[in-house]
């Protein structure tokens, strides 16, 4: 073997040894999940043994993304370290008898440098810089490991902090940029709905597409949303991909939101395409990451919307959610004159006892009768108070206090014909057979006040209820009312003037109360 060949051969087998010495200390690294620092300071001496160093330093990023520099030996000083801050200040391996610099790069990104100071001379620095490659190139890919966790996890913690936004609308937008900006794709497709909402109001979509052009459920209403709202809520059940075809998407990436663990209720959906056909896998765990703090993010806001739109129209449950303030700005106790309603099922008893029998039939009637009341309601803008036994109680005016005194009291009074008119409908015994001709038909007694209520989030459970006097006075007017009778207080007939007819003015005592109640009996 000529002299040449042994020296290439020593060579080669010094690189091996680096090699290995490194790759073998980085996988027990990695196995025991160890920081970069302790696995370094363990490291460095060996390595500076193989390359004959008295000073060698990994300036680079850690677990933290924070540059910090690992150092083994004394630094370099006087004109030699002059020499090397210079080296440094550029990003091309420097080669010489007194010091090696060589840039680490990770997937062509500047990850920081090596520096290398002999223990006397080199006679031949190229060769120790191929070593000291070896050694870079080694330590590259437990750095790209380190940089990628490190990344996914502020994108994660962005994202989460993103959708902490207390309105959700803006939270959203907000993580959408965060996604944008590590993510490339074509079109964004996110479509979800409250989980008990099957007609589809509480819907919320967001479309995107690469060029910038965004279409949004908060757009003004037209044809177009009115469909692809509908398309939406079909595409978030699994029951149509219709929504897909209209904006032209064929192959795509989806996660389906999920909510509850036992009772597992698809509550969204994500979509997103590449005009590369597939994503990296990069790009896939940080839409999955995206997709999961959404989830979460959609369960809370489920949560709010399922509290409020118990007592508020979806219409006023949006608009409050679009606050982040929404409870100390409209839900704190406040006096303010509004509409009451007090609307009781008349002979209630009489028909529970002697017609239902059945207690389970007794709740049939007040669960169908209860919820189309409170659709009627929510129509004409009003509060479901709440219902004690088979007597409903509604407010119009609050929660954002921006109707006239005249429109509150038109809407109260026109939610009372609708219920009326509603109730009638019972008699023809579709719903519930054993209603069907009973003599006397069922019906329904209303009173409607307006008058100074402190209404608001009370007690506890947080109850968004009304307080006063008023309030009383209307329950004793519905008292005083008979079957499919509609009686409005004096103050109501003379804030909605010539708009409906009344009879002629009536008195009535009732208990605890000193002056009788001034009334009118709504005429058809």
């Amino acid at each position: 073997m000529s002299e040449d060949v042994a020296i290439e051969l020593e060579r080669h087998r010094q690189r091996e040894r680096m090699s290995v010495l490194v790759d073998e200390r980085l996988e027990r690294a990695l196995h025991d999940r160890e920081p970069l620092e302790p696995t370094l300071d363990d490291l460095l001496p060996s390595v500076a043994a193989l390359l004959d160093a008295r000073y060698l330093e990994v300036r680079t990023f850690d677990e933290t993304l924070e540059l910090r520099s690992f150092v083994l030996g004394g630094a370099p000083d006087g004109e030699l370290a002059a020499r090397v801050a210079e080296a440094t200040d550029g990003n091309e391996l420097v080669a010489n008898a007194d010091f090696i610099m060589l840039p680490i790069d990770v997937a062509g990104d500047d990850f920081g440098r090596i520096v290398v100071l002999p223990s006397t001379t080199w006679d031949v620095p190229d060769e120790v810089a191929k070593l000291v490659n070896t050694f870079a190139e080694t330590l590259d890919n437990h750095l790209a490991a380190i940089a990628l966790a490190r990344t996914k996890y502020l994108v994660t913690k962005k994202l989460t902090d993103a959708l902490r936004e207390p309105v959700l609308d803006h939270g959203l937008d907000r993580a959408i940029e965060v996604i944008r900006d590590e993510v490339t794709f074509d079109a964004m497709l996110i479509a979800f709905r409250h989980e008990d909402d099957h007609r589809g109001a509480s819907m919320r979509y967001r479309i995107l597409r690469a060029n910038g052009e965004t279409i949004d459920s908060r757009d003004a209403p037209s044809a177009e949303s009115a469909t692809i709202r509908e398309e939406a809520l079909s595409f978030v059940d699994g029951e149509s991909r219709a929504l897909l075809g209209r904006l032209g998407i064929e192959k795509f990436r989806e996660e389906v939101l999920i909510h509850g663990v036992r009772d597992q209720r698809i509550v969204g959906r994500v979509v997103v395409t590449t005009k590369r056909g597939e994503f990296h896998t990069y790009d896939r765990e940080l839409l999955d990451r995206f997709a999961d703090a959404l989830r979460q993010r959609i369960v809370d806001y489920n949560r709010e919307w399922k509290v409020l739109s118990q007592s508020f129209p979806l219409s006023v449950v949006d608009r409050l959610l679009a606050h982040e303030d929404y409870v100390s700005r409209f839900l704190r106790p406040t006096v303010h004159d509004v509409a009451i309603l007090y609307a009781d099922i008349s002979g209630f008893s009489r028909v529970s006892e002697q017609v239902l029998v059945d207690p389970r039939r007794v709740g049939a009637l007040i669960d169908l009768w209860g919820g189309k009341v409170c659709e009627i309601i929510w129509s004409e803008g009003g509060v479901f108070d709440k219902m004690v036994g088979d007597c409903v109680i509604a407010f119009f005016g609050p929660p954002l206090h921006e109707m006239t005194p005249k429109e509150s009291c038109e809407r109260a009074i026109r939610a009372a014909k609708g219920i009326r008119e509603f109730t009638r409908t019972l008699n023809d015994g579709i719903a519930l057979p054993e209603l069907k001709d009973i003599d006397p038909p069922i019906g329904v007694a209303t009173g409607v006040n307006h008058a100074s209520l402190c209404v608001g989030v009370f007690g506890p459970d947080e109850d968004y209820t009304g307080f006063s006097s008023g309030m009383n006075n209307t329950a004793r007017l519905q008292g005083v009312a008979v079957r499919d009778e509609i009686l409005c207080m004096d103050t109501v007939v003379a804030l909605v003037g010539d708009g409906f007819r009344f009879d002629e003015e009536k008195g009535a005592k009732v208990k605890n109360v000193a002056e009788p109640l001034r009334y009118r009996l709504l005429v058809d």
